[in-house]
């Protein structure tokens, strides 16, 4: 009813139902899942590369699945952000998005397509990733690495400016959209230099015309295409003339299936060997990539023509004398083709997995270490971590060539050690982020189901709030944190474990078991939930200032504003919480844990005293959430502080908890002393920004 895009007041209170709230709370699923996932690659592709994987040696693949997850990171948490926003206003009856409260429509499409416009290039990078690792194996080359690579960070960085060419039609202010339509028309140079790297890697080689190539040619043609249309919409006049009609529709499709779909194709018929062991059949992809080839620009092309002649978008009737009922025709054919061409797709896989012929370690004499395995691969892929000496590892192994001098004898020594190593628990190499070089061991936690079940309880907090089951809310939620808990709780069994290990593989490879500091992938995860978490309030104060640059007053409707001195005692009370935070982590591991206790301790009240000082400041305020923009976005800014802290005193207890066992190591506990005092100070500096912005500014700048 509200479209893809749900804008308000479409979207709004006033959409009667649950269909709404069930997009938006499944939303909000599929895009915590998303950050997880996404900070879960990044992470491993950091700290788990194989020993003498520089950057500069890492698959471009590799590169692609990094940027996205930095990306995935910001952009989700944007959108996750805006659906919490909008769904308080279905619900509690905030104002955020309500225009006759001070709240603002375009407000929503802001965050909405500051997502939206990024999310283009999280699909469509990793596929630039596939493009050339397929281009390079047929070519037997990779021109333009570095350029590539480059243009990849160029890519992801550049698609966070691009939003609001989604909104010319808004009445937005000239100058503005004169930069975004700048920034729109620089983004195509970055995917350019990847065009023309992968048309040059192809240049005077005579590569085999198997299915993977075909879907690259074909992705090469579409893409372009795409990026042609992609030039003409980013330019203020035309796309006045074009907007919401067919040509968009067609251009959109263009580069999303021309430039994922057919690169997704490709990356199943170039890998699905590996996967299975069989390789599927040549002639069944040809006759897939031709019907898929055709079908598509028969049904997607001259929807271009029809945009030309007026066919709006998202209208499934048009007027006779348009004089476009045979284009119409046209599509409707060619997406039926386009429909036999996966259709082939999915016969062929069926009978690739019955009868297939089976697959060599290589058939693609491809040159990343996949192809090293054995197809399909073990279980633990390689049976110790591999040495990498070269950008291409196999075929510069063939040639005996290296990018660089052979790896230390230290490093050597490791991997050497590392051969079929550790056999009785989990685990594996753990390198530095620029260099790869080995750093420690990490241990991996077998299976268990406490994640499923912590993930169970979500859903049916979820569900709850959806049939405004509020009273099984809580009770969901303290499931999930109770199951965390007993998930991360230290055991004894596991410590004797890991101190045996240390005594004999770290004996012999010269590493610890555990690592701290920045060498753990401990302290990289910390650092990705603060980016997630620091995204997540710049939504709020980019709303909070968005909203008063556009009311005529501030705050709306002659409200007071909250006190100076009586708010900044408290926030004075949390900021010198910092200091026993400190105090603690200085002090352990190099002395004694009790110190650490008390320090951590003495924060924890400091932030308690502070918490409840916040409450009886908030319940004497003569307004609530509902009674305007402002109100709403005070509250809730608030609120997000307060959730912020109590996970911050929750990492504390935890802290204390781990102090006070008598077996826990002090690696253990000086790691998760580390990352608790990360978390404390930044929680510290979000709280001095909100008192700025929520306090302070509007007395320095006045209504």
């Amino acid at each position: 009813d509200a479209g893809w895009f749900s804008y308000t007041p479409l979207s709004g209170p006033q959409h009667a139902g649950i269909s709404q709230d069930f997009w938006l709370l499944g939303l909000a699923l599929v895009e915590i899942a998303g950050i997880t996932t996404a900070a879960e690659i990044a992470v491993t592709i950091l700290k788990c590369r194989a020993p003498g994987m520089t950057l500069t040696r890492m698959p471009l693949f590799a590169w692609a699945m990094l940027i996205t997850s930095l990306m995935i990171i910001f952009a989700f948490t944007t959108l996750l952000m805006a659906t919490v926003l909008l769904e308080l206003d279905r619900t509690l009856g905030t104002q955020f998005f309500n225009t006759a409260a001070g709240g603002s429509d375009l407000l929503w499409q802001h965050l909405f397509w500051f997502f939206g416009h990024p999310e283009v290039y999280i699909m469509f990078i990793p596929a630039t990733g596939i493009v050339s690792m397929i281009t390079a194996a047929f070519a037997g080359r990779l021109v333009g690495y570095t350029l590539i690579a480059v243009a990849i960070v160029l890519t992801g960085f550049l698609s966070f400016g691009l939003w609001v060419h989604h909104m010319y039609t808004t009445g937005l202010p000239e100058l503005a959209m004169h930069f975004f339509a700048a920034a729109s028309l620089m983004i195509a140079i970055a995917s350019g230099i990847q065009v023309f790297a992968w048309i040059a890697t192809l240049w005077g080689t005579r590569p085999a015309l198997k299915t993977p190539l075909l879907f690259i040619l074909g992705f090469l043609f579409l893409f372009v295409l795409g990026g042609f249309t992609g030039v003409m919409v980013a330019v203020v006049p035309f796309d006045w003339q074009v907007h919401d009609t067919f040509f968009l529709v067609a251009h959109f499709h263009y580069v999303l299936i021309g430039g994922v779909v057919f690169p997704i194709f490709a990356g199943l018929h170039y890998w699905m060997p590996k996967i299975t062991g069989r390789m599927l059949s040549d002639r069944l992809g040809v006759w897939s990539f031709w019907f898929t080839f055709i079908g598509f620009n028969g049904t997607f092309f001259p929807m271009h023509l029809m945009g030309f002649f007026g066919q709006p978008r998202r209208v499934y009737t048009y007027a006779a004398e348009l004089g476009i009922g045979g284009y119409n025709m046209l599509a409707t054919v060619a997406a039926f083709i386009f429909a036999m061409g996966t259709l082939l797709f999915l016969v062929n896989l069926a009978l690739s997995l019955r009868r297939g012929q089976q697959a060599d370690d290589n058939p693609w004499d491809g040159d990343t270490l996949e192809w090293a395995v054995a197809s399909p691969p073990p279980v633990y892929g390689h049976l110790g971590p591999p040495l990498v000496i070269a950008r291409h590892p196999l075929w510069q192994a063939q040639r005996h060539e290296a990018d660089s001098a052979a790896p230390d004898e230290r490093t050597q020594h490791i991997v050497a050690a590392l051969h079929g190593q550790p056999t009785q628990w989990r685990g594996t190499l753990i390198t530095d982020v620029l260099y790869a070089q080995p750093q420690a061991i990490q241990w991996l936690p077998k299976p268990t189901y406490a994640p499923l079940i912590a993930a169970l309880g979500v859903l049916v907090g979820a569900v709850a709030t959806l049939y405004q089951y509020y009273l099984v809310l809580p009770f969901a939620l303290l499931l999930t944190a109770v199951i965390v808990v007993a998930w991360l709780w230290p055991r004894d069994s596991r410590l004797a474990m890991l101190d045996e290990s240390e005594q004999t593989l770290g004996a012999a490879t010269g590493l610890p078991v555990f690592a701290t500091g920045t060498a753990s992938v401990g302290w990289w995860g910390m650092v990705a939930l603060l980016g997630v978490l620091a995204t997540a309030f710049a939504v709020l104060f980019y709303a909070y200032l968005y909203l008063w640059l556009f009311s005529e007053q501030w705050p709306q409707d002659n409200l007071p504003r909250p006190g100076l001195a009586w708010s900044g005692a408290a926030f004075g009370v949390l900021v010198f919480s910092s200091v026993p935070q400190w105090w603690a982590r200085r002090r352990h591991p190099r002395e004694h844990r009790r110190p650490a206790i008390m320090g951590l301790t003495s924060a924890t009240l400091l932030a308690a005293l502070f918490l409840v000082w916040q409450v009886v400041e908030y319940a004497n305020l003569p307004f609530k959430p509902q009674t305007n923009a402002y109100a709403s976005m005070v509250f809730v800014t608030h609120f997000a502080l307060s959730v912020t802290l109590l996970t911050a005193l929750a990492l504390n207890i935890a802290a204390i908890v781990r102090l006070r066992h008598k077996y826990e190591p002090v690696e253990h506990t000086g790691l998760q002393c580390q990352l608790t005092s990360m978390f404390w100070h930044f929680t510290v500096v979000v709280a001095v920004l909100v008192y700025a912005v929520i306090y302070a500014l509007p007395y320095l700048i006045g209504t």
